[in-house]
């Protein structure tokens, strides 16, 4: 990375752009550099050789519920790209939010919106950089309006790292009087201070979302095989025979890997191999048939308690599987950690398996769909 970036936000017409072009100099205007994580013709990314950061500028934010919405939107899409692509030319080590004496009176009531904007930089110090504002009197109103909406809501309070009062622009007062451009220098010095935390926070927030991103793909994997294998096991036959499950257990299994990149080594074939056989083997479908049919309440067809115990166990098998895949992918185990792994299977699949099975029974009518059944599955484990 050759330097942070700083994200520059705000609302529209505060003098963001007036704001870059006074901290980087009128050359480095000239030839920004285009946002390559995102599209949107609104991000730019500015720098200067003699500045110890880039200043990415976005999409302004404007009153009204719609307008504000399609900026925060765009900010987060733009983040998220950003991430998702890993682009460490992307990252954000820190964020100013420029208000000046007007928009300020707003921010009590947007502060919501522009948290959610930078959300996916959860971590990314906060600078409120106060534009325009040429009177004492209007910088210490607006200060005190931006402190008090961050220490309004205990989740923002400590998000702001500091309040500075800049002007980027010189204007002629009414008596004669030039006031010059104030606060830039500070502003630059304070935010290479923040950049060695705000750097370290970034990857953090970074990796963050990319093990949710992967949770959330491996979870829609899941649900894709939950539902082939509610699809399989639903036949009318006195019990279900588990093995028919085992194509629709195997392509889950390989596909949650893939996601999560472990190296396919020979221990890792070993442990694709045991996930696939736990599911197998651990249970039979006529001992759950008969556990389900002494159950109180439970009033459903071949098919139907075929079709639960299909999807329960395809479920369970994923989830597990999942979290085992996640825990060697960040180092937490390794594939030597066989036994460990075995067992955290074997639990997914043992009596807790019957609960959740009577959970989703217990909700479904006799005659229910697939869709219905799947519903009933994901809300059983839902519940723990």
């Amino acid at each position: 990375m050759e330097k942070p970036n700083v994200l520059v936000v705000g609302f529209n017409g505060v003098g963001k752009s007036t704001l870059i072009k006074t901290v980087l100099g009128d050359e480095a205007m000239k030839k920004p550099k285009a946002a390559g994580a995102g599209k949107h013709e609104d991000f730019r990314i500015y720098e200067n050789e003699k500045v110890p950061f880039r200043l990415i500028d976005t999409v302004g934010i404007e009153p009204g519920l719609l307008k504000e919405q399609r900026a925060v939107n765009a900010v987060k899409k733009w983040s998220g790209n950003a991430i998702k692509a890993k682009k460490v030319e992307h990252q954000i080590s820190a964020i100013w939010f420029c208000v000046d004496k007007y928009t300020s009176k707003l921010f009590p009531k947007t502060i919501d919106s522009f948290m959610d904007a930078i959300s996916l930089w959860k971590d990314v110090p906060i600078v409120v950089v106060i534009t325009q504002s040429y009177e004492e009197d209007d910088v210490k109103q607006t200060k005190e309006i931006v402190e008090k909406a961050f220490l309004s809501k205990k989740k923002y309070a400590t998000r702001l790292t500091e309040v500075v009062s800049v002007i980027a622009k010189p204007k002629q007062t009414e008596e004669g009087e030039m006031l010059v451009p104030m606060g830039i220098t500070e502003l630059i010095e304070l935010t290479n201070e923040l950049l060695p935390v705000g750097l370290q926070a970034s990857e953090k927030d970074m990796a963050k979302y990319l093990l949710t991103r992967k949770r959330a793909m491996s979870h829609a994997v899941v649900s894709v095989a939950t539902l082939a294998g509610i699809t399989a096991g639903g036949i009318a036959i006195p019990a279900v025979d588990l093995m028919i499950l085992k194509p629709t257990e195997s392509l889950e299994i390989e596909s949650i890997f893939k996601i999560w990149g472990i190296k396919k080594t020979k221990k890792a074939k070993e442990l694709l191999k045991l996930i696939v056989d736990i599911g197998t083997v651990s249970l039979t479908g006529k001992a759950l048939v008969s556990s389900l049919k002494l159950i109180p309440g439970i009033n459903l067809g071949a098919a139907s308690v075929n079709a639960i115990i299909s999807g329960t166990i395809v479920f369970a098998l994923g989830e597990a599987a999942a979290y085992v895949f996640e825990q060697i992918a960040t180092g937490k185990k390794t594939l030597d950690d066989m036994e460990w792994a075995k067992k955290i299977l074997q639990d997914s699949l043992s009596s807790t398996v019957l609960d959740k099975i009577t959970i989703a029974a217990k909700k479904l009518s006799k005659n229910a769909d697939k869709t219905e059944i799947m519903d009933s599955v994901t809300q059983a484990f839902a519940k723990g």
